[in-house]
């Protein structure tokens, strides 16, 4: 499964994916959350204050990531991606003079924007437009980087702040990414050449219709898709950020909650390396109609039945699914729709997922206030799970590439 020449023969491409998605820890939730207390008490601001905020900055962020995510298919990657890099550099820096609740929202847009939105958007932009055949692979390797910051940062930051202030924390992130990763993008893209392929690439994939974002958003079955595309991100985050009343109110109990998210880090590294192999053999379009069964097994497992290892079932399942995704979304445009504007399509797909990622803590958390259970909530979790499925396979033999001449 895991090809060793193939990594020798581009791993500086590969190495290159990877510190991008590494560092697009820097504007997920799982790394920003670990500062909520600590700015909370900063500037005097409620729970709800803090959500609303963090809401906004999201959902700005996720309009502005169509129009900046487009430019990656116009200018060079290397210039591209020193662009993106000294953006967070700077975004990581104003973090670090945070002084009202205006720049805090400003602050958290340009980290979100830039971090978790452009960060991983120019990876996995990168990985398929380059590679062809081992474009699952590629997609697969890359987002480990992600998996190692969610590792390996929450742990070392909350150690860090025992001896310092958090605020001091986004200096040593601004120098970690101007004194190291900068200098590391400068060289491994140093003889790049943006034209260049995957040697083994498939010959066909030279004559299917490369298309563009106007037509892909002409397109009717990119519709019928969007709500399977949508579904991980949305539940995920939803579960994520009510994960203590999901816990307490299924009577899972909370000592499971850590074993359960390391199963979850496990399982996501496990599937991005096995659906990676399986796109390169079967096509992504052939492995599309089964990846969302892993949640919807594990949402079904959660409402039916209840014992020990409950949560860490459930968690590894999902993991499944959105390591898959990661993965496979990227693969399934590029594969439909070729990878001449693929950046342009992608901007609009990573702007419709951070939308979603900021729709749902305010949603789930109605579900909540109105005294639905925890249950309920995975039920209504189910139904849109089963409702995707049934929508992407209406249209199911229409993912194909068109073969131009």
């Amino acid at each position: 499964m895991f090809n060793f020449h193939f990594l020798k023969s581009n791993f500086k491409y590969l190495l290159f994916g990877f510190l991008m998605t590494f560092c697009s820890s820097f504007g997920q939730t799982f790394f920003l959350g670990i500062f909520n207390p600590f700015i909370r008490e900063d500037l005097n601001l409620s729970h709800s204050e803090f959500g609303t905020i963090y809401s906004i900055a999201t959902l700005v962020s996720s309009f502005t990531i169509i129009w900046i995510g487009k430019k990656i298919d116009d200018f060079k990657l290397r210039n591209f991606a020193v662009f993106v890099c000294l953006a967070l550099f700077c975004s990581s820096l104003f973090m670090s003079q945070m002084s009202s609740f205006i720049h805090l929202l400003i602050a958290i847009f340009f980290l979100r924007l830039f971090g978790q939105g452009l960060m991983s958007h120019t990876s996995s932009t990168a990985m398929a437009r380059f590679f062809n055949k081992n474009r699952g692979k590629a997609l697969g390797i890359s987002w480990l980087g992600l998996s190692l910051g969610e590792g390996i940062l929450p742990g070392f930051v909350i150690l860090l702040l025992n001896y310092i202030v958090w605020k001091n924390i986004w200096l040593f992130i601004a120098g970690f990414l101007i004194l190291i990763i900068l200098p590391l993008i400068l060289i491994l893209l140093k003889n790049f050449k943006d034209s260049s392929v995957e040697k083994s690439q498939f010959i066909l994939s030279n004559n299917i219709k490369n298309w563009t974002r106007g037509e892909v958003l002409r397109d009717i079955k990119f519709y019928f898709l969007l709500p399977a595309v949508l579904c991980p991100p949305f539940l995920i985050t939803g579960i994520f950020i009510n994960q203590i009343y999901l816990f307490e109110n299924i009577n899972w109990g909370i000592s499971y909650l850590a074993p359960s998210f390391t199963a979850y880090a496990i399982f996501t590294v496990l599937s991005l390396q096995v659906s990676g192999y399986l796109i390169d053999k079967f096509s992504a379009i052939k492995i599309l109609p089964f990846y969302l069964v892993p949640m919807i097994i594990g949402l079904i497992f959660s409402i039916l039945f209840k014992f020990a290892l409950s949560p860490v079932l459930f968690f590894s399942l999902i993991a499944i699914t959105n390591g898959t995704a990661n993965v496979l979304m990227t693969s399934t445009w590029s594969e439909i729709y070729g990878t001449k504007h693929i950046g342009a399509i992608r901007s609009i797909t990573v702007s419709l997922m951070v939308f979603s990622t900021s729709l749902s803590p305010i949603l789930f958390g109605f579900l909540i206030d109105s005294g639905l259970s925890s249950k309920d909530i995975l039920s209504i979790m189910l139904v849109y799970g089963l409702f995707s499925i049934f929508f992407l396979l209406i249209k199911i033999k229409n993912y194909k590439p068109i073969i131009t001449s």
